[in-house]
């Protein structure tokens, strides 16, 4: 099942529903691009607008859960944003309050579209999945094509291994090194890091490694709000090699 079109200059939304999963309803806001158009991940990089999914005005919803597939880094002048540039869906696990009544899953969304020029899109969107999840099957590949995409748990073979603390001279921040273990293979490795809402950290710096598997990031610790502290501080690291992706959140101890 899906709502009709959102449309706006850039690309369309509508929300989709469809399967189940572990006594979840599997749905998903599916954006598609114009071509030569992009959209923001959760943290959008140096610059853009992150997309909000509110979903307060639903019904019938105990648990309400928004998964983000690995996205990319794309060049925009001399900035990288993180995001898409193509069609994605960013699946949402919602969990029914009572499983014998049907749910309303409203979705108050809020995008940016961005070409050579940004535009903001906002838009209500609402289904109403029927007592034991939608059955549609066509819906439910779509959904899990973009789930497949979403960070697991890091493991052994995939992980980060170690974070060096360096402290900033002559009054710039200080500096993490960030040692990962990354399996073989032809994909891009790369490394996204979030910190608390009010951080505005920035995109981390690919390190000359001696061994792939073994690959550094630096992250310079700028955009903490007056009075931040590291120290104690929870981040959450998101590790791709391609369309393979973990993620893990490390406490930093200094």
């Amino acid at each position: 099942m899906q709502t009709e079109w959102q449309e706006t200059l850039g690309g369309k939304v509508r929300l989709i529903a469809g399967g189940t999963s572990y006594g979840r309803y599997k749905a998903g806001l599916e954006i598609v691009l114009d071509e030569g158009w992009k959209t923001y991940w959760k943290i959008p990089g140096d610059s853009g607008i992150p997309p909000v999914l509110d979903g307060a005005a639903s019904g019938n919803v105990a648990d309400m859960d928004i998964l983000w597939p690995v996205p990319s880094r794309i060049k925009v002048g001399q900035s990288e944003i993180l995001g898409f540039k193509h069609a994605i869906i960013f699946p949402i696990l919602v969990t029914p309050k009572a499983k014998d009544q049907p749910t309303r899953l409203a979705i108050n969304v809020q995008l940016g579209l961005c070409s050579d020029l940004c535009v903001p899109m906002a838009a209500d969107l609402s289904l109403d999945i029927p007592a034991g999840g939608s059955r549609a099957p066509g819906v439910e590949l779509l959904i899990d094509r973009d789930m497949a995409l979403v960070p697991v748990a890091a493991s052994d073979g995939f992980k980060i291994t170690k974070i060096s603390h360096d402290k900033g001279q002559d009054g710039k921040p200080d500096r993490l090194v960030i040692t990962t273990r990354i399996p073989d293979g032809y994909g891009e490795k790369d490394l996204f890091v979030e910190g608390p809402k009010d951080w505005l950290l920035p995109l981390t710096v690919k390190q000359p490694s001696a061994k792939v598997s073994d690959q550094q990031f630096a992250l310079t610790l700028d955009g903490l709000p007056e009075g931040g502290q590291s120290k104690g501080t929870d981040l959450r690291f998101t590790l791709t090699n391609g369309e393979e992706a973990v993620e893990q959140v490390i406490t930093l101890q200094k």
